[in-house]
């Protein structure tokens, strides 16, 4: 800041806005010719440029920085007690749950029955691509033209077949995530907890303070199974009906098998 409000100053020690008001000035006042005869003068400057600082940009202010009250050090309080925590290791209860692992058999079953009846329906259109390469040239094109139209009402149906699978899933894993939230927060209260973390997000903690087959127990306990829509039953017609509190959707991060496809 201290070199661009320099440089703006010139040579001479006096502001360029100053000196153009300074000959703005001497204009109005008619000594202009008169100091203007010994040489001839080059145009001003604009003062928009002067002001510019070195690379183009115009110079940061320089504001008034007025005092503020000094804060002293505080006298020595009451230390605040020692935390007791807890870890919970998250994907070890979903594994141990029952509820969860009735939902990953059902909708299994549900997913392979789907990409069954995609692998099935591809191999119709395959078939009829077939016969349509060996039909005459009028006839290939009515058999394109229905052809086009049932690969677009597939992937319509399909699309809407996996849409509904992902809901159901996440439709019954919220219900044991909502559980697990219920049962950590009441074991931890109970012991006295003052600090309940994620156990990946532990860099090193000991068996006493996990409290994960305690989650384990009272959750199976609790919810030994959860509501899953029926097959193909769209969770959000469901939830316009009324039947439940609704919720928006979360859809979870896939996987690396998901992702592999």
């Amino acid at each position: 800041m201290t070199e661009a409000f320099s440089a703006g100053h010139g040579r001479t020690g006096t502001p360029p806005a100053r000196r153009w008001i300074l000959a703005g000035l001497i204009a109005m006042s008619g000594i202009a010719p008169a100091m203007a005869a010994p040489r001839a003068a080059a145009p001003a400057p604009a003062p928009a440029a002067e002001a510019a600082g070195p690379d183009g940009a115009p110079p940061q202010p320089v504001l008034p920085e007025p005092a503020v009250p000094t804060f002293g050090a505080l006298p020595a309080g009451v230390r605040p007690p020692q935390p007791v925590i807890g870890v919970f290791d998250t994907g070890e209860i979903m594994r141990q749950s029952v509820a969860v692992q009735q939902v990953e058999q059902e909708m299994g079953a549900r997913r392979e029955k789907l990409i069954r009846e995609v692998r099935a329906e591809e191999a119709q259109i395959q078939a009829l691509r077939q016969r349509m390469l060996n039909a005459p040239r009028d006839q290939a094109e009515i058999q394109q033209r229905a052809l086009q139209q049932r690969v677009a009402s597939d992937q319509q149906k399909f699309g809407e077949r996996n849409r509904i699978l992902q809901e159901d899933i996440q439709v019954a894993m919220n219900q044991v995530q909502r559980e697990v939230a219920q049962v950590v927060n009441s074991i931890g209260k109970s012991r006295g907890l003052t600090m309940v973390v994620q156990s990946g997000l532990a860099v090193l903690h000991g068996p006493e303070v996990d409290i994960s087959q305690q989650v384990v127990t009272r959750l199976n306990a609790l919810l030994p199974h959860v509501y899953l829509p029926a097959e193909n039953e769209d969770p959000e017609v469901i939830a316009k009906s009324g039947r439940f509190p609704t919720a928006p959707v979360q859809m979870p991060e896939p996987g690396p098998q998901d992702q592999q496809g």
